[in-house]
């Protein structure tokens, strides 16, 4: 376990790397082939760090913003674990122009 005052600059440096790559992307200096990638670990990493921040840190057990932050962590996880298989799949695909089925 990280200790507490770790918890809060982890989840905000996930933040902010969120916000870098979304300015990166939107400048053109990131490839959409990428971006589901960089998302993905984002949203990943940003998962573990609201859990260890709801588990034994700042926010206690058991009260509703521990709920809603434990809502979010889990819905962050799928939606970066999907956007990191989706990436997967479709990696070697965009230079040959066949389908992932093929």
């Amino acid at each position: 376990m990280v200790p507490g005052v770790f918890n809060l600059a982890l989840g905000s440096s996930y933040l902010l790397l969120l916000g870098l790559i979304g300015i990166q992307y939107r400048r053109g200096r990131i490839v959409s082939r990428q971006l589901p990638m960089l998302l993905g670990m984002c949203a990943t990493w940003l998962s573990y760090s609201l859990l260890q921040v709801t588990q034994g840190g700042p926010v206690p057990t058991g009260t509703p913003l521990n709920y809603v932050l434990d809502g979010v962590a889990i819905v962050l996880l799928v939606a970066g674990s999907g956007g990191l298989y989706w990436w997967w799949r479709h990696r070697g695909h965009e230079d040959t122009g066949s389908s992932p089925t093929d």
